[in-house]
């Protein structure tokens, strides 16, 4: 289930938990962990000092490696497709909007559950304005509290099956992509340098990308490791385990060309 919460791009860590204090804690309560980027404000000391006062475990997403947060991102793209389709030509009403947008995402039959959120939290799906024109089936808000419960318990259980279903799917088809390496700290790589890794105007498809060999400093986990960058190199030192391939010896002057070590003519 989703809360959409209209804010600005100038919202800061204090104003981003009075929000969720107003919206999300008075309707769900305290999180015990929270999955977030590692946008400037998540990253402040107010906001990690704020949950680890109230033991809620931070989880921030790795270094270029968006399926940490894979489902915020899908939902992220949704939301973007609901509100081309409401705001219309008047773009400035988006907010106005948001609230219908959230109702509709929450009604709409998720692909791996089965379900609506609504069907999940609540066991039912809430009327819309497409129903009133409708004589609404009212037998199902008679009978025992009992088969009320059971409903609620079917629906529960067919969302976990139909959820390890999807997840057994997901996992099949990421494994035919993956390739299993490990590091250890120490060790020498090459790193391979993405275009959002260039300055804004330097990067070029017919330049060397492929740069090393560098040494691991830390291991983060199995998919983010920290390396040893040349001085002159102003960007992050995280990368992702998929940009790195093991450096052998015989290999240096092979790769002589995608060394790009040396500082950029001034």
């Amino acid at each position: 289930m989703v809360r959409f919460i209209p804010c600005k791009k100038t919202t800061d860590a204090l104003q981003v938990a009075s929000l969720f204090f107003q919206e999300i804690y008075k309707l769900h309560g305290l999180p015990c962990s929270i999955v977030s980027d590692r946008d400037s404000r998540f990253l402040s000391h107010f906001w990690r000092s704020l949950w680890r006062l109230l033991r809620t475990k931070l989880d921030m997403s790795s270094a270029y490696h968006p399926q940490t947060d894979g489902q915020t991102e899908v939902t992220n793209r949704a939301l973007g497709d609901l509100l081309r389709c409401l705001v219309g030509d008047n773009i400035k009403s988006w907010d106005r909007v948001l609230c219908q947008a959230e109702y509709a995402h929450n009604r709409a039959v998720n692909r791996s559950t089965g379900f609506s959120p609504f069907q999940v939290v609540y066991g039912l799906l809430p009327r819309s304005p497409s129903d009133l024109g409708l004589n609404p089936d009212r037998s199902r808000f008679h009978g025992r509290a009992c088969d009320l419960v059971e409903e609620f318990a079917s629906i529960h259980q067919q969302v976990q099956t139909n959820l390890e279903a999807a997840t057994s799917k997901y996992k099949l088809d990421a494994d035919n992509h993956r390739r299993e390496v490990s590091f250890q700290v120490g060790d020498l790589v090459w790193a391979v340098l993405t275009k959002d890794r260039f300055k804004p105007g330097t990067y070029n498809k017919l330049k060397a990308r492929k740069i090393g060999p560098l040494e691991i400093l830390e291991k983060i986990n199995n998919n983010a490791y920290r390396l040893q960058l040349p001085p002159h190199m102003n960007i992050s030192d995280v990368f992702n385990v998929k940009h790195l391939v093991p450096y052998l010896a015989d290999e240096s002057a092979a790769n002589s060309r995608s060394n790009s070590f040396s500082p950029p003519a001034t």
